[in-house]
């Protein structure tokens, strides 16, 4: 008996463990992608420091180096009403930071948060087992609602989207990290592997967050051109204007936009005319790039009532032919 039990015993130490499946991640903020949320840099992938944005689906949605995705929200007022950071997984709190200041930086803020190894801001780390851990940068001073050791749930609240550490714009970085390499949540491949195909998403299948080349992050009317600073802080939404208004702006920020893309506004009047028209072709690949067009209004000559649509089209041509990229707003004239 001990000889038979001594067998199974080394039969079963014998064979291999089964691997364990990868992991798969809740949306780690309470917002709706595409609506209130939208990814503004994905992860930047192949060999490190290579000199190129080079994003998973090998276009440039990216920056050098960067381990990880970014997550944007509209603008400051947004970020002070509170969007919450969500755990993406269950597991147990590792570490945390809180502290450090929100705020619009300067260059020389930027250098010494690089100088002072803070690029993350306030953050948490959360481990989840198996050497799978996630990353949450650039929270809210004071949102940290975790501490370490903590155990939590997926979709449990651990802060707040902040404008803390390494950032020029209110959002989330979420890293994947698996011993020790950084994961791309899209692809569930390590970051230094090459772009292209994919192993497989990391993502719930509830997650609406597709890779998109091209993201029209926000369209909206006003009655002066606009400027990029100001809507970062505060985004007026209009729906209605009255007919005696000075001027009628149309303006659409976009995220990804590639050097030779063309950019066409347009403004159509409720008669069907149009009311103001122009082409751009962008000079150069931005993460962030604002558009607008308008005229101002003759007293004589005030706005028709009715409903005017502001339109704007990108085409982009690459080694895939051309793709072409629509949205469109409508602001009711009283």
């Amino acid at each position: 008996m001990r000889l038979f039990k001594a067998l199974i015993t080394l039969l079963l130490l014998s064979v291999p463990a089964a691997a364990q499946e990868p992991p798969v991640f809740a949306l780690p903020l309470a917002c709706t992608p595409g609506t209130d949320c939208w990814v503004m840099n994905y992860a930047d992938v192949g060999p490190d420091k290579d000199g190129m944005a080079t994003d998973p689906a090998c276009a440039a949605r990216t920056y050098e180096d960067h381990k990880g995705t970014d997550i944007a929200i509209l603008d400051e007022a947004a970020m002070k009403k509170g969007v919450d950071v969500l755990a993406a997984k269950d597991g147990t709190i590792a570490r945390v930071r809180d502290g450090e200041a929100d705020r619009w930086p300067t260059p020389e803020d930027l250098e010494k948060t690089k100088a002072d190894r803070r690029e993350c801001g306030n953050a948490v780390l959360i481990e989840h087992g198996d050497g799978w851990q996630t990353m949450y940068c650039h929270m809210k001073k004071g949102s940290v609602a975790v501490k370490p050791n903590q155990k939590i749930k997926a979709g449990d609240k651990i802060g707040q989207v902040g404008l803390s550490g390494f950032t020029e714009f209110p959002h989330l970085h979420f890293g994947v990290i698996h011993k020790k390499k950084v994961v791309d949540p899209f692809t569930g491949k390590n970051l230094t592997e090459p772009c292209g195909e994919a192993k497989s998403s990391l993502w719930a299948t509830n997650v609406k967050l597709p890779y998109e080349p091209l993201t029209f992050f926000h369209l909206g009317f006003d009655t002066k051109p606009p400027v990029l600073k100001e809507l970062d802080k505060h985004t007026v939404e209009r729906s209605a204007l009255r007919k005696d208004a000075s001027a009628l702006v149309f303006y659409a920020t976009l995220l990804g936009v590639r050097e030779g893309d063309i950019a066409d506004l347009s403004i159509i009047a409720p008669d069907g005319t149009i009311f103001a028209q122009k082409t751009t072709v962008q000079d150069k690949t931005r993460a962030r790039q604002m558009y607008y067009i308008g005229r101002k209004i003759r007293e004589t000559a005030p706005l028709q009532p009715g409903a005017y649509t502001g339109k704007i089209s990108v085409t982009r041509k690459d080694g895939a032919g051309e793709k072409i990229f629509t949205d469109e707003k409508i602001l009711t004239i009283q």
